[in-house]
């Protein structure tokens, strides 16, 4: 038996769509194996969000090489749509297929020959590709896309570039998927996409992110179901609703800031300012008493000053966040703020990137310490290499007890004893 293994860069999205190929070749006999394992096919799966990843992707390639010399090596995704040229002159790759064409990978496989090397093909993004629901291997959760592209340009950002337009996948190919993956035991759905709260509206006749929801709510074995990252002006009221009164909704939003400064948010091109962005964390503490609100912060965007910093800082001080991710600026061919003036210098944005993340490490420590004493439903999903049971709550904290293999892929109570920095440990009532 033929051997696969995968690397994934990026989002949760881009896992989904690994999944997705990771179906597809285990359908057709190759066994899954762990990423720096030998193989005979390895795929890596990009990004292109920061230079970092790029780098991160180069540096995978080269060491699936090195692991498996004389295993087949693909390269797809955002990195592969936008930069093809680049990634075909790495020696040892073999396939580099953009956005939608990384689906296409197992045919291409198997009408390769040695003189066709490397195939490049990129992708239009025309229509909404999604062949069949993933295969999570190594989960309990899955992630299901169900929207794909955005339409908003922010001045930072070339997803726009790599995915293309906003378009929506149908609700009986959305609730096909859902009730495949139901039917494999997983618990747990994740609404995938890059612009979720879009869902729908390209659709005839016109839909949005509950209608849909609400009928993946209907199937049969699907327990839990969370949203990934949402932009802030379509975190409505009709949304809040429908967390606050299903019995399968997780108590979890990420809404990306990406900066707490209004001049830079109008430079980035962001649709709010921070009096929008903070009404909207208010409406979620309203309705959701402990839900965990999480986002993303951008910084050292050019022309951020230190006054442009402070501001920053001081708000999200002030929001009740449960998390954040902090990013640096990092240049993006195509995208507008390559063009603007007054780059801020990497120490001084090394140094501004800390002190974030110090906050934002108190935050979490904070809504973690909050639930000592307090129990919550967690679905089981590993062994630990401490013996430990891991598993996520409704409100997504990583929970841990004493390990016990018949909890595996189970719901259960937990009254939780201990917070530490990132987890917390309980007992099951």
């Amino acid at each position: 038996m033929k051997k696969i293994s995968f690397y994934t860069l990026g989002c949760k999205l881009n896992q989904s769509e690994t999944a997705v190929i990771a179906e597809q070749f285990s359908k057709s006999g190759y066994e899954i194996v762990p990423f720096g394992e030998e193989v005979d096919l390895c795929v890596i799966n990009t990004c292109t969000v920061t230079e970092k990843t790029d780098y991160r992707c180069r540096q995978m390639i080269r060491r699936a090489k090195k692991v498996s010399p004389g295993a087949t090596i693909s390269v797809v995704g955002c990195y592969a749509q936008l930069n093809p040229e680049k990634i075909e002159k790495i020696d040892g790759v073999d396939f580099v297929l953009g956005s939608d064409r990384k689906f296409d990978l197992l045919e291409m496989v198997k009408n390769k020959t040695k003189e066709n090397s490397p195939v490049v093909s990129t992708s239009d993004n025309d229509e909404f590709h999604y062949p069949l629901p993933g295969n999570f291997w190594n989960h309990t959760r899955a992630f299901l896309k169900i929207q794909d592209g955005c339409d908003n340009f922010c001045s930072y950002c070339r997803v726009p570039l790599a995915r293309g337009k906003s378009r929506s996948d149908s609700v009986d190919h959305v609730i096909n998927s859902a009730r495949k993956l139901a039917d494999r035991g997983h618990k747990e759905i994740v609404l995938t996409g890059v612009h979720i709260g879009m869902y729908g509206r390209d659709l005839n006749p016109k839909l949005n992110l509950v209608n849909i929801i609400q009928e993946i709510e209907k199937v049969p074995g699907i327990e839990r179901i969370r949203l990934s990252s949402m932009e802030p002006l379509e975190v409505t009221e009709e949304i809040l609703h429908w967390i606050a009164d299903s019995e399968k909704a997780c108590l979890h939003l990420h809404i990306p800031l990406q900066n707490g400064d209004d001049e830079i948010l109008r430079k980035m091109k962001r649709n709010y300012d921070t009096k929008k962005y903070a009404r909207v964390v208010r409406q979620v503490a309203k309705y959701l008493p402990g839900c965990c609100i999480g986002t993303d912060i951008i910084v050292g965007f050019p022309g951020e000053t230190e006054e442009h910093f402070q501001n920053t800082k001081r708000f999200v001080e002030e929001q009740p966040f449960s998390y954040f991710h902090v990013f640096s600026y990092s240049k993006r061919s195509g995208t507008k703020a390559v063009s603007y003036p007054d780059h801020v210098h990497p120490d001084t944005i090394k140094k501004r990137s800390e002190i974030l993340r110090e906050i934002g490490a108190k935050k979490k420590r904070d809504y973690l310490k909050s639930f000592v004493g307090k129990e919550l439903r967690v679905l089981w999903e590993e062994k630990t290499k401490q013996d430990w049971l891991q598993g996520w709550s409704d409100n997504y904290i990583r929970v841990r007890v004493r390990f016990d293999p018949d909890l595996i892929n189970t719901l259960t109570l937990v009254r939780i004893t201990k917070a530490y920095d990132d987890f917390v440990e309980g007992v099951i009532v």
